[in-house]
């Protein structure tokens, strides 16, 4: 196995643990075929997406040396605060894979029900917060001026 497809196989696996974390395993159809080739694509279109990948890849690495089988859940819990320890890979390697979970059939554990603004890209890490980190009445509040308006 070359670096790149360890390198691969080591998304892969932070992908799938996004999915046992959520319990959506079962209903994402991304087979691991499909998963390498928009790697691939993600790099083509953007090379910043290559260091990206590299430095979700390091600090997993670093953390399983650490800690073992558990490091992909270290991994998530320490880039999903509102200050992330590696913001790149909370915003483009993380976030984007957990769009891929529900976009691939996660949706269907969640009953098809949308998480307020969240497929919009909604990401803790934004300023101003994002949609889905407002009150809910003032959410409401948005929704019914963006109508009557």
């Amino acid at each position: 196995m070359s670096e790149h497809e360890a390198d691969v196989a080591t998304l892969w696996t932070i992908f799938g643990f996004i999915g046992q974390n959520w319990g959506t395993a079962q209903t994402c159809e991304m087979p691991q075929s499909q998963f390498n080739q928009v790697i691939q694509w993600q790099i083509q279109r953007d090379r910043s997406y290559a260091g990206y990948y590299a430095q979700a890849v390091a600090e997993y690495k670093a953390l399983y040396a650490r800690y073992g089988q558990a490091a992909a859940g270290y991994l998530y819990r320490e880039n999903q605060q509102p200050h992330p320890r590696l913001p790149d890979v909370a915003n483009y390697v993380l976030l984007e894979f957990m769009r891929w979970n529900v976009a691939f059939g996660g949706f269907r554990t969640f009953k098809y029900e949308n998480y307020n603004g969240w497929m919009g890209g909604g990401s803790y890490l934004k300023k101003p917060p994002p949609y889905r980190a407002l009150p809910m009445l003032q959410q409401a509040d948005e929704g019914e001026r963006g109508v009557h308006e």
